[in-house]
């Protein structure tokens, strides 16, 4: 098996991660890729691709850190996780939540977590797999922007 190497995504990278963002269902313009990623990072979050040998990116691990209140430490948060169709069942992903689980540690977060849709079937058994246990449920809202105002 050809070892797999992550790396921080690029504006460059704006069409696999858009590609990769429409596996995971959220359909995505590249061109609005290089703000998002500057953003994430700017927040102190990583956007991370990995690959498969000298392949092209076949995916996608997005993570977020935060200060909570309920917790003696910051908390991670995988925010985004995809294989490649076509390269689901290579180890991939299983990389990508172990890579997830040592960026959560050199930032000195003390718990990491993840959220999926109610459709997730396969990433409901992935997880668990992992050491991610089900906890909880999330519970959710689409926020509209305010009208604008027009003078």
């Amino acid at each position: 098996m050809t070892s797999i190497s992550l790396r921080a995504a690029a504006p460059g990278d704006a069409k696999v991660v858009a590609r990769l963002l429409g596996e995971l269902g959220y359909p995505t313009a590249p061109g609005d890729v290089p703000a998002r990623l500057e953003a994430v990072v700017s927040e102190g979050g990583a956007v991370l691709l990995a690959s498969q040998g000298d392949d092209e990116p076949a995916g996608l691990l997005a993570l977020a850190r935060h200060k909570v209140i309920h917790a003696p430490g910051p908390v991670a948060y995988i925010t985004g996780l995809v294989t490649a169709p076509e390269a689901r069942g290579r180890g991939i992903g299983r990389a990508m939540v172990e890579a997830a689980a040592d960026w959560a540690r050199s930032e000195n977060c003390v718990k990491l977590s993840v959220t999926s849709a109610e459709h997730r079937g396969d990433a409901h058994a992935f997880y668990p797999s992992c050491g991610m246990p089900h906890s909880g449920r999330r519970y959710s809202m689409t926020i509209e922007p305010p009208p604008r105002v027009r003078n």
